[in-house]
């Protein structure tokens, strides 16, 4: 036991029950029974210099002030005190009540921290680990309910949201920052997971139940380079079904976005650190992944509101286990087709028509070699042992070797 906390405790809990501090007054002096030996006169006291007041330690009798404060139906809430107050730092006052705890710091005044958020603040170390609430407990946007902390040395910024559905959980920086941006539980979701770091330890994410749903449906992921980006739904599943962060698409490097035509939903991710990742969604095709250089060119040919359209396939090896492939909805049907030796490239339209026709990639003319294209009579694709054509005046596709 530190005896200069037990010291300290102990004098707080003296000014918690309205004690005071004063000497205890002078004894009284018996009568003399004695009347042989006169007293002798008392000379007069000298005059003294008056002595300044002590000067109040910080915060004194402030918990006590706010306590008295409160409502009876306050004062049921946060139930009656259970220990002395603690005074732990010049600047730092505690004191447990049977449901809650109070502090008071000189940046906060007294901030109170109560019911299941206080059980699981306790849970997660308290003030030593989260800092003191900076914050009363205060309603969120979904009907939940929050506190927010911050460590004693200002750097961190944390919140513990509860919910009937999901519980107490904390949401710690930028995550935290995220949520809120997004319209907190009443649009985004309610916390299912504290704030957890990822298996690589290269990044963070909370788990959320969105407002309609039954069961874990959304994230928020953190890294340092990318900060925070939310993944929801069909995408989320998909991306959980890869490996998450471990699997080939890597982490979110956007929020789930919107496509032009308003209709589907997309996610970016790091992929492999050099070519990047992507998962796009509709209502007709569902969500499906492309990555390296596929999803690469699929970006610069403006994704779901370019000429390809959405994916309908993930992607997939070819039948010589060489090349790799994703289909999509774009002009009639498109896809990218990408070799070690050729790169990624896209055929759609008509021309795709005419290539699947004569057997895809296993046909005479193998993989393509260069996107689709202006060429003298319309438009062309160069494949590897020749062309397929689109004559704009006729419509006809034709296909022919290369000279």
């Amino acid at each position: 036991m530190n005896v200069k906390r037990f010291a300290a405790a102990i004098a707080a809990a003296a000014v918690l029950l309205g004690l005071t501090a004063t000497a205890p007054a002078a004894a009284q002096t018996e009568p003399s029974t004695s009347a042989e030996v006169p007293s002798e006169p008392t000379a007069a006291p000298r005059s003294q210099a008056p002595t300044a007041p002590a000067e109040a330690d910080p915060g004194e009798g402030a918990i006590r002030q706010r306590y008295e404060s409160m409502s009876p139906e306050e004062r049921a809430q946060v139930g009656a005190p259970v220990g002395p107050e603690v005074v732990e730092l010049e600047g730092l006052r505690w004191q447990d009540f049977t449901h809650a705890r109070f502090y008071w710091t000189p940046d906060t005044a007294v901030t109170v921290v109560r019911g299941m958020i206080y059980s699981r603040f306790l849970d997660l170390g308290g003030h030593a680990e989260l800092g003191v609430p900076i914050t009363d407990e205060l309603a969120s946007s979904g009907g939940g309910r929050y506190s927010d902390f911050r460590t004693t040395d200002g750097v961190i910024h944390s919140a513990i949201y509860w919910s009937t559905r999901t519980g107490a959980h904390l949401v710690v920086g930028r995550i935290l920052e995220h949520f809120r941006e997004l319209g907190e539980d009443a649009t985004f979701g309610y916390p299912a997971t504290d704030t957890r770091l990822t298996p690589d330890g290269f990044g963070a994410y909370n788990h959320f139940v969105t407002p309609n749903a039954q069961h874990e449906n959304a994230s928020i992921y953190w890294t340092q380079p990318s900060g925070p980006n939310a993944v929801r739904g069909a995408i989320r599943d998909k991306w959980a079904a890869s490996g998450w962060e471990r699997g080939p698409l890597g982490y979110p490097i956007t929020d789930e976005l919107a496509a032009p035509d308003g209709v589907g939903r997309y996610n970016q991710f790091n992929g492999d650190g050099r070519f990047p990742a992507g998962i796009a969604w509709s209502p007709q095709t569902g969500a499906h992944s492309m990555q390296g250089v596929i999803a690469q060119r699929y970006i610069e040919l403006s994704g779901p509101g370019g000429v390809l359209g959405y994916p309908t396939t993930d992607e997939q090896t070819t039948a010589d286990g060489i090349g790799r492939y994703n289909h999509f909805t774009g002009a009639g049907g498109a896809s990218i087709y990408w070799t070690p030796w050729a790169g990624a490239h896209e055929v759609y339209g008509g021309i795709r028509a005419r290539w699947a026709q004569l057997g895809w990639e296993r046909s005479y003319l193998g993989y393509p070699v260069t996107g689709e294209s202006n060429s003298p009579l319309g438009r062309a694709n160069e494949f590897e042992r020749g062309f397929i054509e689109w004559h704009r005046d006729s419509g006809e596709v034709v296909d022919y070797l290369k000279n």
